[in-house]
């Protein structure tokens, strides 16, 4: 089932065929504007389109290479002077397109080629898998989703080689179109409307949602947000727009002005979008909008990308990180400011999803880890923020905030590259931190720790300890902080780690009682717990693909690293009830109740479950009494005692079942 899954699932997120040249290649042109007119036709999941492409010739090249959707057919190519050009793709399947004149291409010339193009974009729907698609390109009845990572027109390098575009969208009476820029018109044509959005700042993604949309518009806030949201969507938009606004403030208090005058949101259909919006548009899927408490991580991140990422334009593939990165690092800041009773937290989750696929491949692989997948989430975007946040304790957390501020100030409406950032680090700090992006953006593994020491009694009436720290990467250097806690008050050390094993003689004044290292999490390493929380994570990743097996494999690797582990106990549990496995559910929610009951809610969750499942097993009275032992928990996390109260009033039925 895995593998037939990631097969599916990259139908929508395969690797651009620019990520695929060798490393170092010199892009042949670049674009310098999008016009795109097309008809979309939501109830045959079609589109028929021309897009214009002004581009500037960067070498003389007797071919020109575009991408074009393998899905769509390409009906031709001309110029400027209605001169027809040769096409072809690389094979059947590929989406690697070349184009050819009868002359050398030269440099320097400026050309706009014009292509057309339909197809069918049907959406991808299979029985036995109840999960979100990962939709890069898809046209449906209730309307469409068309990313450019799709490669729903003909374009070239994106997100790599920014443009401006005019977008030209035809839909039928009662679809709403919204793409990048400013609404110019809508112009009613018979029975459809034409929507025409255009925008004069560079884009690096040029996405198009069509949907039977409401508008919302909100004027009060610092900058003026617009909400298109579908004709079913019925929730409360001001908690969702006071925290958004509380962002924006932020944002650009660290970094400065939004680079845009206004700011749109965009409800999607429940799909796992592999890029979610673009300069002044933000992509929000129908769960993070209804979520019954507002996602603020994820908000933040998708917040920050207008500065990180759509202003600031990452160069190459492997600067990927200087978009995603700083982003989840900018949203990790605004939790440590305006959430700070929660960011240790949601710091030590995000080094958790770094862990997950560390060692699969460096940060600097960038974009060939394919945006939008688990792996790029973890390697480009949490391991990528860890890196900010390790360099900060270097540099020292305030003066290396403002760095970055004044990084973003400098470079703002410009393209970026990982050099230029690690040399403006060097110039404002006066230290060489090359051997720091070798070693974390460069290389892939994290250090496990150990330490070894002896504890001495000085015949003054102090002590000593003397020992070694001992870590599993040959090259590796970083300051360490090592903790010692003593009969009196603890001791805070900090030593320089080199290499494999590092010795170390401390003094103390009282009796040293055990030594704890990295006590405040400013290193990001492996160890058992780190381990045990990779592993959960790891199921429940699985685990919300619906491929249980794999899911399994995970918790219980955790409960053999530590069987008291309830957390692991409990998804355990979850998975069985989900296959309808009551009784082995019920024995694990049981070892659950058994164990270190961390975090605090998994108790309440438990009874919730075991209630459900006295309940279908017809033993109410024991149904009633787990509900009730939920409610006096008094934790709320996730509606558990609105959950509880509900199974109170009426006896829970499983909603697979045939007998009701």
């Amino acid at each position: 089932m895995k593998n037939l899954f990631l097969t599916f699932s990259l139908l929508g997120l395969i690797t651009p065929a620019w990520a695929q040249q060798a490393p170092g290649a010199s892009p042949v042109l670049d674009v310098q504007h999008y016009e795109i007119s097309a008809e979309v036709v939501p109830d045959e999941s079609f589109v028929k389109g021309e897009v214009k492409i002004r581009f500037v010739l960067l070498e003389d090249s007797v071919s020109l290479p575009f991408e074009l959707n393998t899905r769509l057919s390409l009906l031709g190519v001309r110029d400027e002077e209605d001169v027809s050009y040769s096409t072809s793709f690389d094979n059947f399947e590929s989406s690697r397109l070349r184009v050819r004149g009868s002359e050398t291409f030269r440099k320097g010339t400026e050309k706009t080629l014009t292509f057309r193009f339909e197809g069918t974009l049907e959406k991808e729907t299979y029985a036995f898998l109840d999960t979100p698609q990962a939709e890069s390109a898809v046209i449906y009845p209730g309307g469409a989703i068309l990313l450019s990572e799709g490669n729903w027109f003909p374009s070239h390098r994106l997100p790599l080689d920014a443009a401006t575009a005019t977008v030209k969208i035809t839909v039928p009476l009662g679809f709403s179109v919204v793409a990048p820029g400013e609404m110019r018109s809508i112009e009613t044509l018979g029975i459809s409307e034409v929507f025409t959005w255009e925008s004069g700042q560079l884009l690096t993604r040029i996405p198009v949602v069509v949907a039977r949309f409401f508008r919302q518009k909100f004027e009060d806030s610092s900058i003026p947000l617009t909400f298109y949201v579908t004709e079913a969507f019925d929730r409360d938009l001001r908690p969702f727009v006071d925290e958004v606004t509380q962002m924006l403030e932020f944002f650009q208090s660290e970094y400065g002005p939004l680079p845009k005058e206004a700011l749109n949101f965009v409800q999607v259909s429940n799909v796992r979008l592999p890029s979610t919006g673009c300069a002044g548009l933000i992509l929000l899927e129908s769960s993070l909008l209804q979520s019954p408490a507002i996602p603020i991580m994820e908000l933040a991140r998708r917040v920050a990308r207008q500065w990180w990422g759509y202003s600031l334009r990452p160069g190459r593939s492997s600067d990927a990180w200087l978009q995603d990165g700083f982003a989840t690092y900018a949203a990790l800041r605004y939790f440590e400011v305006k959430h700070s009773d929660r960011f240790s937290t949601e710091l030590a989750r995000e080094a958790v999803s770094a862990l997950k696929y560390e060692s699969n491949a460096p940060v600097s692989k960038g974009l060939e880890l394919q945006s939008g997948s688990a792996q790029y989430q973890s390697i480009v975007a949490s391991k990528g923020a860890w890196i900010l946040y390790m360099l900060g304790q270097l540099v020292g957390r305030e003066q290396f905030d403002g760095m970055l501020g004044d990084w973003y100030r400098q470079k703002a409406q410009q393209t970026v590259n990982t050099s230029e950032f690690v040399a403006f680090i060097q110039e404002r700090t006066g230290e060489d931190y090359r051997w720091f992006f070798v070693q974390w953006v460069d290389s892939v593994g994290v250090p496990e720790f150990r330490i070894d020491y002896t504890i001495y009694k000085l015949r003054d009436g102090g002590f000593k300890i003397r020992g070694q720290i001992k870590q599993n990467i040959e090259l590796f250097r970083m300051p360490l902080e090592v903790r010692i806690e003593t009969k009196g008050q603890p001791e805070d050390k900090e030593l320089n780690v080199r290499g494999k094993s590092t010795a170390f003689t401390f003094p103390t004044e009282t009796m040293p009682l055990r030594m704890e290292l990295d006590p405040n999490g400013k290193v990001l390493s492996d160890s058992p717990r780190m381990r045990i929380a990779v592993h959960v994570a790891l199921g429940e990743e699985y685990q919300a693909l619906k491929e249980f097996l794999p899911a399994i494999r995970e918790y219980e690797k955790a409960t053999q690293l530590n069987p008291r582990t309830s957390i692991a106990h409990y998804r355990l549990g979850e998975v069985f009830f989900e296959q309808r496995n009551f009784s082995t559910a019920a024995n694990s929610f049981r070892d659950a109740l058994n164990g270190d009951r961390k975090p605090d809610w998994v108790e309440t969750w438990i009874h919730i479950y075991l209630g459900k499942i006295y309940d279908v097993l017809g033993q109410r009275q024991r149904a009633l009494a787990e509900y009730q032992k939920a409610v006096n928990t008094k934790v709320d996390y996730n509606s558990a005692q609105a959950e509880a109260q509900k199974y109170l009033k009426e006896t829970y039925s499983s909603p697979q079942s045939v007998i009701g």
